[in-house]
């Protein structure tokens, strides 16, 4: 007899596109922004506030699980999804909808779990989710969402009273929810001035194994919210404090005991571990070197990374080498562009790029590891000459500093501008024209056959027509660079360039095609389906190289395998 995964919750994470599997109306990209987080197209890595939800609910007597559909999809291509969803049992599904790239597959796995689970709760959570909470409503799949930033508190509250048999008025903070078709909304009155956090127990989290594939990469989160106040992030303090019913204070931190804590549990594993630490930006000097030393004393990371706003001072620099000795620490910078005007226009750089170069020396000097540096293409003011002048400063940049001390990355504000974020609710004002804005729209934007439809946003400065090109000779460029100096192996500019000329020439037919008769020829839709398989067998990363596609900390390990071989097509025709 097949098992069944039972729980008080089970957490779903959906694929961006749900029915992915062999598409071919449209191509999928590859681009360089997932060169950060290992990840497919269809964006398989769940949120690190799951695991904070499993710890915090088993505190409270509350069983969760989670179950990574987006992996188990791509790792088990004719994996039947409905027949799995009949395999999971409990009273409540939670799905996250945070960022927009996955509101057409979120939708579409709440519509899967209500048919095959009609009388269980689905709720929904995450920054898209609290801005589109009560237009949420009209899916008659989704049963409720939970609004805010920490939303610890209010959702063991709802997933205990379900547990209880509460059916029609819940009694729960920042929840919008239906009762009997009508909607009911509790207001948004949860914001707590500290986060309500656990620390995650990492050594509970996966397999008893020390050899998965990619665990070496692990990501800690020391706060939400940010001080920031860039146009185009929906995280942003401007966007916080109009989403997330806070004023002044819109940072809101873990406690310190919890952060070490957490990295106490930090797995032993074959190889050492690295870690991404999460809006390190908006920590203070003492807590970050509070953080560094207890990363350092766990015996087991080998390396660390954060991302930094600003410069940060010297002296402060020295204290973290001082504060992490055995550690190769490496700091991601986001100037945007090599135009300090478009950097100050977007709420991110600060100093100039020659300021920016002698710091780089000069911590290079302290014994700061290396740096990665993030530009973005879509920002105001930007033109693609400007875009190009970018990644030739860029080549300047890793000329100065060779040794892949420096490293480069250029990528494309794709598809979506953040709903809640400054530029997408005052467009006019910031030289933006937005063409989405209802979830909807953003939906059925995702599946449409041409790329530039996908985009809800253009600029005085580069229109959808024109950001398609600019993006692939800017990272195509910057990355035959990177291929001169090293940063690049040989091989893996080679399926650069082979992927880049290849979706070139996808993308181009698809707008002949289209413009000429409104659909796609046979033979292209081949092409496509051959391109779209091709691209979801990589994991993306500065390698490039064909790996598995599951052991990451954020692949299913919950689902055990006689399911699996019960809902494969093999299983079936046995």
């Amino acid at each position: 007899m097949t098992s069944t995964v039972k729980a008080d919750l089970i957490l779903v994470h959906a694929p961006a596109i749900f029915d992915f599997r062999n598409r071919d109306d449209f191509a999928l990209g590859w681009y360089a922004s997932q060169e950060s987080s290992n990840v497919t197209p269809i964006f398989e890595m769940h949120p690190l506030g799951f695991l904070s939800i499993k710890s915090f609910m088993a505190e409270r007597g509350l069983d969760v699980k989670i179950v990574n559909l987006a992996s188990l999809m791509l790792k088990h291509p004719t994996l039947d999804v409905e027949k799995l969803l009949e395999h999971l049992d409990a009273p409540a599904f939670g799905i996250d909808l945070h960022w927009l790239p996955h509101c057409q597959g979120s939708v579409e796995v709440a519509g899967l779990l209500k048919k095959v689970h009609p009388d269980s709760f689905v709720v929904f959570g995450g920054i898209v989710s609290t801005y589109y909470a009560r237009e949420m409503m009209q899916y008659p799949q989704i049963d409720g969402v939970i609004r805010g930033y920490d939303t610890l508190e209010p959702f063991a509250n709802l997933v205990s009273q379900i547990k209880r048999g509460v059916r029609g008025r819940y009694d729960v903070e920042n929840l919008v929810y239906k009762d009997k078709g009508e909607m009911v909304d509790n207001g948004h009155s949860y914001t707590p001035e500290i986060l309500n956090d656990v620390a995650i127990d990492w050594s509970k989290m996966f397999p008893k194994t020390d050899s998965l594939l990619n665990m070496p990469n692990l990501m800690v989160l020391p706060n939400t919210g940010c001080q920031q106040s860039c146009g185009w992030c929906s995280g942003s303090r401007w966007a916080y404090q109009r989403m997330m019913n806070v004023e002044k204070k819109t940072v809101f931190h873990r406690r310190s005991e919890q952060l070490e804590r957490e990295i106490t549990t930090f797995p032993k594993t074959e190889s050492p571990l690295s870690v991404y630490t999460l809006q390190a930006y908006s920590e203070s000097s003492p807590r970050l070197l509070s953080y560094l030393r207890a990363v350092s004393e766990s015996g087991v990371v080998n390396s660390v990374s954060f991302e930094q706003f600003r410069l940060t001072k010297p002296s402060v620099l020295r204290q973290m080498v001082a504060a992490a000795p055995n550690l190769d620490i490496y700091i991601n910078l986001s100037p945007q562009s090599h135009d300090v005007e478009i950097s100050r226009l977007t709420g991110r750089g600060t100093y100039t790029n020659e300021e920016m170069e002698a710091w780089i020396a000069e911590a290079l000097d302290i014994g700061i590891k290396g740096f990665y540096l993030w530009y973005t293409i879509g920002m105001p003011h930007q033109t693609h000459a400007s875009v190009m002048e970018t990644v030739a400063y860029s080549r300047r940049l890793m000329e100065r500093f060779p040794d892949d001390k420096v490293v480069p990355t250029i990528f494309g504000m794709v598809p979506f501008l953040d709903p809640g974020c400054q530029w997408f609710e005052q467009p006019a004002e910031h030289g933006y024209t937005v063409f989405h804005r209802d979830l909807e729209s953003h939906r059925k934007s995702l599946t449409q056959p041409r790329w530039r439809d996908a985009m809800n946003y253009e600029t005085k400065w580069m229109k959808r027509d024109e950001f398609l090109p600019s993006m692939y000779e800017a990272m195509q460029v910057m990355a035959n660079d990177k291929a001169d100096f090293g940063r690049i192996t040989k091989r893996s500019i080679k399926i650069v360039n082979d992927r880049i000329d290849h979706l070139r020439h996808l993308t181009g037919s698809i707008d002949r095609e289209m413009e000429a008769s409104g659909k796609l020829s046979s033979s292209l839709r081949r092409e496509l389906a051959a391109h779209n398989n091709e691209i979801l067998s990589y994991a993306a990363d500065v390698a490039l190289v064909k790996k598995p596609l599951s052991g990451r900390w954020y692949d299913d390990h919950t689902v055990p395998q006689d399911i699996i071989d019960a809902c494969t097509s093999k299983a079936q025709a046995a």
